[in-house]
């Protein structure tokens, strides 16, 4: 039984989500042929997202059906701080069963996708945006499927 007031009651701030989340899939399921150096492309990947994307931005990555050695070395960078939001899935829920629980955990007003093998140049989420709000209407127009 709980006694007493809740503490966190007494906060007068919470934290607020960047305006952009980076959101990353991951399916490693396991660490032989194709997959072999799938860590370490994940770590440079990663490693280049962050280096300098131009913009502050929050981190979600979803690991979709990964091994245990996958999920570890996610477990590690999340608790180092170096990724804000973690999801483990137990199974490959294929990558339009992630992108559903990806896109609706995004805390972000701008979601940038990417799968974990992207190497990102100096600038890139800053330049990303930059085209989204110069174009809008085209930008989401192309990702939503149409054509006019």
């Amino acid at each position: 039984m709980r006694q007493g007031q809740n503490p966190v009651k007494q906060l007068n701030q919470v934290a607020k989500p960047q305006r952009v989340t980076a959101a990353v899939l991951n399916h490693i399921p396991f660490l032989d042929g194709f997959y072999s150096e799938m860590l370490e492309v994940v770590r440079v990947s990663l490693n280049s997202m962050r280096e300098d994307a131009g913009l502050p931005f929050d981190l979600l990555v979803y690991a979709n059906g990964s091994c245990a050695e996958a999920r570890a070395m996610l477990l590690e960078e999340f608790e180092q701080g170096k990724i804000q939001t973690l999801i483990l899935s137990d199974r490959n829920m294929g990558k339009g069963g992630a992108w559903n629980v990806m896109l609706q955990a995004a805390p972000g007003e701008i979601i940038a996708y990417a799968d974990n093998d992207v190497l990102y140049h100096p600038g890139w989420l800053k330049e990303s945006v930059k085209v989204l709000e110069t174009f809008p209407d085209d930008v989401m127009g192309r990702v939503c499927g149409e054509t006019s």
